[in-house]
This record gives structure tokens, sequence and C-alpha cells, in this order.
């Protein structure tokens, strides 16, 4: 069988690169001060290494400057270089949104693909390198979703650096709905929302966050918070008679900050601090801002929708399960 996108993209990469030495600073090695330079398998485990550990890297900053001196010159080497390094944070969702919406397969990829180029070529001017990649994943799952005709994406902590990792692919995701959910038919509401709730619980747990969400299920219990009302309930909750309680669902945003401060907001937008405050200013910022004694705030909702990061409804109870099982148990 012949390899969809991302392979096709991983090939063309290794004929490029070959088993030579790869150099981030200057392109040719011999012409590089530093000496020494691992072949694309090793950099390709460091790139997947220092975005896997969610923070600010130079390597990726390198690549994407890379990328776009190799674009003025008509080469399109690191701009594929990206891509695959990018293609090893989508594969999961790539999977499991083909496997419980019935998508093909290459297709979903294909579309990754493409939308991961469009925000590439749309960024070229204005925004810094460091942005670049994060755009380039959420555009490719967004593009995923589409193709899958749904609009609801898994996505849930407190701030906004969490609120765009949930929106990339979780590598090795310790959660399969498969996992949990047996016999059961992908496309039943009920089954949907239950596989969302586990997900969430499942990356709740991941990021060291169940404790603030095991509080605020203690508080949904005791009464202490309202949760949903029966005004809100559906179908797929009507249908799911075996949970505890239909005023245990909530929006995963009321575990949210209430608001972010506008240079934070600015950054997940792509926006730099100065130009944000230019468009404050100017009534132009792309969603909602309120002055605070001497600070803007943007209402995390807000900015939610901007990113186009669905306000899900999930259970307790399923939350739970899937942080159970995410923590073997």
């Amino acid at each position: 069988m012949a390899p969809d996108v991302f392979g096709c993209v991983a090939a063309y990469v290794r004929d490029v690169c070959g088993e030579g030495p790869v150099c981030v600073h200057v392109d040719d090695a011999r012409e590089c001060q530093i000496k020494r330079h691992p072949d694309y398998a090793k950099f390709r485990s460091r790139a997947l290494a220092a975005r896997a550990a969610r923070k600010p890297s130079q390597l990726w900053e390198s690549m994407v400057a890379m990328g776009r001196m190799s674009d003025a010159r008509g080469d399109n080497k690191w701009r594929m270089i990206v891509v695959d390094c990018l293609t090893h944070f989508l594969r999961t969702r790539s999977w499991s949104i083909s496997r419980d919406f019935h998508c093909d397969l290459r297709d979903v990829r294909s579309d990754m693909f493409e939308a991961a180029l469009d925000v590439w070529e749309e960024t070229a001017k204005g925004v810094p390198p460091r942005e670049v990649p994060t755009l380039m994943v959420k555009a490719a799952i967004n593009a995923a979703y589409r193709r899958a005709n749904v609009h609801e994406c898994d996505s849930s902590t407190g701030d906004v650096e969490d609120l765009l990792i949930f929106e990339e692919a979780v590598v090795d995701s310790v959660l399969k709905a498969s996992s949990i959910v047996h016999d059961a038919n992908p496309r039943d509401p009920a089954v949907i929302e239950q596989i969302r709730g586990e997900r969430t619980g499942a990356l709740w747990q991941m990021y060291g966050l169940s404790e603030v969400v095991n509080g605020y299920h203690e508080d949904l219990r005791a009464g202490r918070r309202r949760g949903l009302q029966g005004a809100l309930v559906t179908e797929a909750m009507l249908a799911r008679t075996w949970v505890a309680g239909g005023s245990y669902y909530y929006y995963t945003s009321d575990l949210y900050p209430k608001f972010v401060a506008l240079p934070a907001a600015a950054e997940a937008l792509g926006i730099a601090k100065s130009a944000a405050y230019k468009m404050v200013r100017a009534g132009s910022f792309p969603c909602l801002t309120m002055r605070m004694g001497s600070g803007i705030q943007v209402p995390t909702k807000a900015l939610m929708q901007s990113l186009s990061i669905a306000d899900i409804v999930v259970h307790v109870d399923d939350v739970e399960n899937g942080a159970a099982h995410a923590g073997g148990k």
C-alpha cells in the first residue's frame, strides 16, 4: 500500500537530508562554526523532545527561521522538515478522528497537511517563529475535525498555554476510546459524550490537574456548585441513565480562570504585544476585552471562541473514569 501524505513527507525529508549532518544554523554543516552536527534521525529526536517539553525552544525557532530562508531561495527542505517533525504530534489525533467518525485516514491526514502548509504561508510575515508550529498544529487538527463534521474538540485546563497544548495531539495518548468503551457504536451521541469526558479526565490526569478537578467535583456533589440545570440537558444525557446525577454535568471552561491578561491572550492568538494594545484602542482586537483597574483583560470564553476551542460539556463520572484509567487504576 502506498504511504499516506505523512509517510510521503517523511520519505522526502529522509531523501533530501540523506545520512549526512543536519545544520540548523547555516544549513551547510561545512560552513558552520559549530563542528559537530547530528544526522537527521538524531536531529528529529531532539526536535520532538524539545516540543514535548512544552517550553520555549530555540531549536524550533531556528527551524522555522531556516525554513523562511529556504523559502526565499525557492527551497522547501526546511519547511518539510518542520512539517515532518510536527506530524509526530498529529498521528494519534488523525487516527482517532478517522476511527471514531469513520473518515478515511488518508483524507484526514491530507487535510491536516494542507492546513498546516496554509498556516506556514499565512504566517510568513508578522508572526514570531516561535508561534508558527503551534498555529500549524492547531489548524491541522481543526481541519481534521471539519473533515469529520465535528465541531467539538477535546480541550481543557487552566491557562492560555495549556489551552493550546490540549489542542495539539497528545503523543502516544494514554487513552483510546476502545480501551474503556467496548462493542459500542462510536456514532452514538451518548457514547461520543462518554468518550469525550473520559479523554478529558485522562488529559487532566496527565497534566497533574486531578486534585483541582476532584475538588470541583466534590463541590458539585455537595451542592456548593450548581452544574448544568435541566433546561440544558440533551438527548444524549437523557439516554445515559446509568450516570449518577444529571446535575453533575459542567462546562470544561468552569475550571479555567474567568479572565486572561491581554499579553497572554495576544500571544495565544499570534499577535505581538504592542500590536494587541493598538488593536484594542482601535477596537479591532479579535475578541472581547475589558479594562480592569490599570490592565486589560480578555474573558477566557471569548478567547476560546477566537481560538476555535470548543467549551465542551462533560460529566463527573466520565472525567473520573478517564483519570482513573490514565492513572492505571
